[in-house]
Formats: C-alpha cells, structure tokens, sequence
C-alpha cells in the first residue's frame, strides 16, 4: 500500500534530524553515540515497510518484524548508554532478555505476540530515555508525550493504513528533543523545572 510505502520513507526522518546532529563539528560523544542508535535502526524499519507496502510474503514480513524490533532495542540500548557514556547492566540485560524473547517467538503462530514485543520496545525506549530527564525535564516529557501519542496511534491502528505513517512522523519530535539532551549537556545534576 502507499501508506506503507511513505511510512518507510518518513522513517527516514528521525535519522536524518540524527545526521544534522552528528555531523555538526562541535557533535559530542554522547551525541554521536545515540544518534547512531537511530541510524541502524532505521535500516529495519525501512526494509519491513516498503515489504509491507510491496509484497505478501508472511514469512518474510514475520522476519523483517523480528530485525525492526530488536533494532529498537539496540537503538534503545545505544541510547542509554549515551547519557552517561557508561553501562546500565539493568538496561543491558533488559533489551537482551526482548531481543532474545524476539528471535524466539513465533508471530506468525501466535499474532498477538506482536503486541507484547511493541509494548516491551516502548518500555525500553522509556527506560533508555530516562537519562534525559536529568539533563531537561522539559525535553524529557515533551518525548513521552509524543511516545506516548505515536504508540497509542500505532498500537490501536487510529488511522487505519495510515497509523505507521503519522507514528513515524511523530517520532521526529522526540528524537530531536533527545538529540538535544545529549549535545547540549553541561551538568548532570541540573535539573530543568
């Protein structure tokens, strides 16, 4: 359909506003760490759309579903790390623990798997977020409203055909607003209120 097919080119969006970020010459570590995340996600995600879009091979979506997911989770696990350039050993074996649930479940047996492998990536993106409330609380709620609107949409198909489409649209504000946590950081008990 065209609305997977432009789902899958507006998902570039996120990674593009990353790219402004990282190649700017001052583009910290931090920066240049979680910014990747959203890089190699991206790659997944486009591939699983544009099939959606283009053919009906099961199998391969199934396939392409498990790639997109655990994406999220490194992407997710990227940027946690970011934050404070160091290991949350929680975190880490939380996104193990999902990336391993997802190569093990069969969606194509059990659909409804699908939506406990989504619910366990926003929470993962949740978590991996956290990092920015220290930095902005601001930029910190701002992504959870958006999250929290982007998955609603997705998650309940609010849009019909289009749900991935207006998702991927939304996912530009907060990837913006944690580009920004990461490159603007200067103290990490500053807390905006």
């Amino acid at each position: 359909s065209h609305e997977e097919i432009l789902a899958a080119n507006v998902m570039l969006l996120p990674s593009i506003v990353a790219t402004s970020f990282i190649i700017d010459s001052g583009a910290k570590c931090e920066t240049i760490i979680a910014g990747f995340g959203v890089i190699i996600h991206c790659p997944f995600s486009y591939v699983l759309h544009i099939h959606r879009g283009l053919y009906d091979n099961p199998v391969m979506r199934t396939k392409l579903f498990k790639f997109d997911a655990s994406f999220i989770h490194i992407h997710a696990l990227l940027t946690g790390y970011a934050w404070f350039l160091k290991i949350d050993w929680i975190e880490a074996v939380y996104h193990a623990y999902c990336i391993a649930n997802i190569v093990r479940s069969n969606p194509l047996q059990f659909p409804e798997i699908k939506n406990k492998i989504d619910v366990l990536c926003a929470i993962g993106i949740i978590k991996s977020s956290y990092g920015l409330r220290y930095r902005n609380t601001w930029l910190w709620i701002c992504c959870l409203i958006f999250w929290g609107i982007g998955f609603a949409i997705h998650n309940r198909k609010l849009f019909g055909r289009a749900s991935a489409l207006v998702f991927h649209t939304l996912l530009v504000i907060p990837q913006y607003c944690m580009m920004i946590g990461c490159q603007d950081y200067t103290n990490p008990f500053i807390c905006v209120r």
